[in-house]
C-alpha cells in the first residue's frame, strides 16, 4: 500500500554550508530549483516532533494553525529523516501523499496518529514506495503528520500530493532550526528532495615569480584547487604572512612585499556548500632587484657651506629608461660631481640614463649641495632641519621606488665636535695654530690624522674650528677614538658590546718605605730630597676596549711628571691620560708618573697624630670610550707627609761619619748605626729631625738590635723565630 502526502508549492533550496551528515541538498518543484540546509537540532527526531499523545498533536513550536510544514531534519548523530507536520485546522481536512524512491533503510519514526488510534490514517512503506495519508477530524487543536527516515547520505525522493486541503498553506523549511526560512509550495506538482554526497575541497597553491623580490607583484594561483563537480567556488581567503589579508571570489591573489624575509602564506578555499580547505606556502622574498640608497656627507651644515650627496644604484636586473629625481630646498645650489653616465637637468634636479643599466652593475651619482648664506636663508632661527627626498624610476620593467638611506641635514651656526673633527682638514704644522679648516664634503669616518689632531686640541685645550669655541673633553676624545678604531661614521651609533671587566690598580712608591714623604731635607748638592714619590697605574681588560682614559686627582699644587706613558697622551692641566688605540683583551698598560710635593706644602696635623703625619689621598678613574664604562682606580691611595722621621728610620739613615741624616742610605741597619743608637739611649739626648718622643727608648733600641741581627729592613716584619747565629756576628 502506498502512502500519499499532500503538499503545496514546493521550491528547491541549496544552501552553501556543509552538514555533519557529509552532503549538500536540493529541493525542486516545477521549474524552480534551490539548495537547502536541513534543520540541525540537538535532540532526536521523535523528540523534535514532540508528539503529545493526550492532546493528539505535535508540540513542535514551528507549526502554526492552518499550515503544513515539510523539511529535512539532522539529529545529533547526523541522521536525516523527513518531517511532515499538519497544524490544527477548521473545518476538517484530508491529506494524502505518494512517495517514490524511498531509501531502503528508511522506516516510520513517528506516526501521528497511527491506524490503531485513528483508522483513517495510513503509514505504509513497501520497498522504495510509500503512502502517507490522514483522513478527517484533524482539526481544532489537533495536528497530524509523521517522520520518515533515515534518508542516508544520498537520496532522491519524489513526493506527489494526491490530496491536500485548499484551506492549508504548505511550507518547506530550510536553514536555522530556531528561525528557518519558510518557502511556500504549491499543492499540485511533484516535489523532488535530493541529497548528494559531499566531496571535501582541496586547496592547492602556486606562485609567480617563483623567487620574488621586494616590490615585485607576486601572483598566488589557486586554480589547481579541487572541489565537488556539482559545486562552485564561493571565496578564497588569503593571508600573505606579513599582516595583510584579503578575500577574493577568483582563484587568484596578488600581493607586493615591502621587506625581504620568509613569509608563510595561507590560503583557505571555500566551496558553495561551505566546505573549506586550507593550505600553506612558504615564500622567500629577497631584497629588491634594484636598490637605491642615498648617503649625505654630514648631518650638520653651516650657512654658506657645501656638503656632498651620493646616490648608489644597484641593479640585479636589466633596466631600460631609468631616471632619478631629487627634491632639495628651493634656491639651494646643486653642482653635479659625477652623473654616472646620466644626463643631468639642473632646474628639476633630474638625471636620465640614456643607456641600459645591466644586471649586476652599480651606478653612483654624486652631487654637491651649497647652503645659502645666513642672510639668504628662508628660515631665520637656527638650528633648522631640512630634508632631501627622491625617487628612482624605470620604464622596463616599469616601477618607481623611493630613495632609501639618509635624508636629513641640520642647518646650524655651530657644528658638534664629532662632526667638525670628522670633516677637519688638518693644516700643516707651519700654519698652526688656527690653520685647520672644515670641509663638510669629506666622509664622516674619522681618519688617523684627524684623531691625532683631536688629541692635540685636547692636550692643549684649544677650541675646535666651527664649533663656536667648544673644546674637546676627555670623554669626547675617547668617543672620537672609538669611532676611528671601529671605523664607524660619526653619524652612526657605536654598536653594543659585551660589558668588559675593566680594572685599574695603583701602586705608590715613596722615597722612604713605611715612612712616606718628608719635607725639609736636602742632599749634599743642596737639592731637596724626600718630597717625591712614584705612582704606577696598571690598566687591563678581559675584552677589547677602545679609547681608554685615566683621570687622577691629586692635592692642589702637586707637580706631576710622566715617566712612562705606555702610548697614552698626557694632558698636564688636568692630570689626564688617554690611549687612542685598542686595549686588547688580557693586555696590561701601565702609566708611571712622579709626583713632587712642594716644600711649602702646609702640613695638616688635625688628626693630633703624635708622630706628626699629614695624610693625603689620591683618587682616580679609568674609563673606556667603547664600550662605555667607568671604574675607580683601586690599590694604594694614601700618602703620609711629615717634617720629621721615626726613630728607627732616622737610625737607618744615620751617617756615622758626618753625624747627620742622609735619606739616600739603605733600609737595613748596620753595626755602626746600632752603636750610635746605644749611645743615644745611654745619653738620653734628643735626636734632631726625629718625631716625638725624639729619643731612643728601651723598646725601640731592642727593635733596632733585632733588625740588625736578623738583617730585616726597617719596614718588614721581624721573623717569628731568631735565625741561626752566623759565626762572624
Amino acid at each position: 500500500m502506498l502512502r500519499k502526502i499532500s503538499l503545496w508549492a514546493v521550491v528547491v533550496l541549496v544552501f552553501a554550508l556543509p552538514l555533519s551528515a557529509g552532503g549538500y541538498y536540493t529541493m525542486s518543484q516545477a521549474d524552480v530549483e534551490e539548495d537547502f540546509r536541513p534543520l540541525k537540532g540537538n535532540v532526536s527526531a521523535s523528540s523534535f516532533y514532540d508528539y503529545d499523545e493526550g492532546a493528539r498533536r505535535s508540540q513542535n513550536p514551528l507549526v502554526e494553525r492552518g499550515e503544513s510544514l515539510l523539511f529535512v531534519y539532522e539529529d545529533p548523530n547526523g541522521q536525516l529523516p523527513l518531517f511532515i507536520i499538519h497544524g490544527p485546522s477548521d473545518p476538517r481536512v484530508d491529506a494524502e501523499f505518494r512517495i517514490v524512491d524511498v531509501p531502503g533503510r528508511a522506516e516510520w519514526i513517528v506516526e501521528d496518529d497511527p491506524a490503531d488510534v485513528w483508522p483513517n490514517n495510513v503509514y505504509d512503506l513497501e520497498g522504495e514506495r510509500a503512502e502517507w495519508s490522514w483522513g478527517g477530524f484533524w482539526m481544532r487543536n489537533r495536528s497530524a503528520g509523521g517522520v520518515l527516515g533515515p534518508l542516508g547520505e544520498q537520496f532522491d525522493l519524489r513526493i506527489t500530493p494526491e490530496v491536500f486541503p485548499e484551506a492549508h498553506r504548505l511550507y518547506f523549511l530550510s536553514g536555522d532550526v530556531a528561525n528557518p526560512e519558510r518557502i511556500q509550495l504549491n499543492r499540485r506538482d511533484t516535489i523532488a528532495i535530493t541529497g548528494f554526497p559531499w566531496v571535501q575541497p582541496t586547496a592547492r597553491l602556486e606562485i609567480r615569480p617563483v623567487e620574488p623580490r621586494v616590490r615585485d607583484e607576486v601572483t598566488f594561483d589557486a586554480r589547481g584547487s579541487e572541489l565537488d563537480p556539482d559545486l562552485e567556488w564561493a571565496e578564497f581567503r588569503w593571508d600573505f604572512g606579513d599582516g595583510t589579508a584579503r578575500t577574493t571570489t577568483e582563484p587568484e591573489g596578488r600581493h607586493t612585499y615591502t621587506e625581504a624575509g620568509t613569509y608563510e602564506v595561507t590560503l583557505t578555499a571555500v566551496d558553495s556548500a561551505g566546505g573549506e580547505s586550507t593550505t600553506s606556502f612558504t615564500v622567500v622574498v629577497e631584497d629588491v632587484a634594484v636598490s637605491v640608497e642615498r648617503s649625505i656627507s654630514t648631518t650638520q651644515a653651516l650657512p654658506g657651506s657645501t656638503f656632498r650627496v651620493k646616490v648608489r644604484i644597484r641593479a640585479e636586473r636589466d633596466l631600460v629608461g631609468a631616471g632619478l629625481q631629487e627634491t632639495v630646498p628651493t634656491g639651494w645650489s646643486i653642482t653635479p660631481v659625477d652623473s654616472a653616465g646620466a644626463v643631468f637637468r639642473r632646474p628639476d634636479v633630474q638625471w636620465v640614463f640614456l643607456e641600459q643599466i645591466r644586471a649586476g652593475t652599480e651606478r653612483v651619482i654624486v652631487y654637491d649641495v651649497t647652503v645659502p648664506k645666513a642672510e639668504e636663508l628662508k628660515f631665520s632661527r637656527l638650528p633648522y632641519k631640512i630634508e632631501i627626498h627622491g625617487h628612482f624610476q624605470a620604464k622596463s620593467p616599469e616601477f618607481e621606488i623611493p630613495i632609501e638611506g639618509e635624508y636629513k641635514v641640520e642647518i646650524t651656526d655651530c657644528l658638534s665636535v664629532l662632526t667638525a673633527i670628522a670633516h677637519l682638514v688638518v693644516a700643516p704644522e707651519s700654519e698652526q695654530p688656527g690653520g685647520d679648516k672644515v670641509d663638510l664634503r669629506l666622509s664622516e669616518e674619522i681618519t688617523k690624522e684627524q684623531l691625532q689632531r683631536a688629541a692635540e686640541l685636547w692636550r692643549k685645550d684649544d677650541p675646535v674650528p666651527e664649533t663656536c669655541g667648544e673644546r674637546i673633553s676627555l670623554s669626547k676624545l675617547k668617543e672620537i677614538a672609538a669611532h676611528h678604531e671601529s671605523c664607524v661614521p660619526v653619524d652612526q651609533a657605536l654598536p653594543e658590546l659585551p660589558r668588559p671587566n675593566l680594572r685599574a690598580e695603583r701602586t705608590i712608591r715613596t722615597p722612604i718605605p713605611c715612612q712616606g714623604v718628608v719635607l725639609g731635607f736636602y742632599d749634599d748638592k743642596d737639592e731637596p730630597v724626600g718630597n717625591r714619590f712614584t705612582v704606577k697605574v696598571e690598566i687591563t681588560s678581559d675584552v677589547d676596549v677602545k679609547g681608554v682614559g685615566l683621570d687622577e686627582e691629586l692635592p692642589s699644587g702637586w707637580k706631576v711628571t710622566p715617566l712612562d706613558n705606555a702610548g697614552f697622551i698626557y694632558k698636564p692641566t688636568a692630570n689626564q691620560w688617554v690611549y687612542l688605540g685598542t686595549l686588547k683583551a688580557g693586555q696590561t698598560k701601565q702609566v708611571v708618573y712622579e709626583v713632587e710635593v712642594p716644600f711649602d706644602h702646609e702640613l695638616d696635623y688635625s688628626s693630633k697624630d703624635p708622630k706628626q703625619k699629614d695624610v693625603q689621598y689620591l683618587f682616580g678613574r679609568v674609563d673606556s670610550g667603547w664600550p662605555c664604562l667607568e671604574v675607580d682606580v683601586h690599590g694604594d691611595d694614601r700618602v703620609e707627609l711629615s717634617e720629621c722621621l721615626d726613630v728607627i728610620v732616622a737610625i737607618s739613615r744615620w751617617d756615622v761619619r758626618t753625624e747627620e741624616i742622609d735619606l739616600l742610605l739603605s733600609d737595613r741597619i748596620t753595626f755602626q748605626q746600632v752603636q750610635r743608637a746605644v749611645a743615644f739611649w745611654l745619653e738620653g739626648g734628643e735626636i734632631s729631625r726625629v718625631c716625638y718622643p725624639h729619643v731612643v727608648e728601651y723598646e725601640t733600641l731592642k727593635e733596632i738590635v733585632a733588625r740588625w741581627l736578623t738583617d730585616t729592613p726597617i719596614c718588614d716584619d721581624l721573623p717569628a723565630a731568631p735565625p741561626e747565629v752566623c759565626e762572624d756576628k
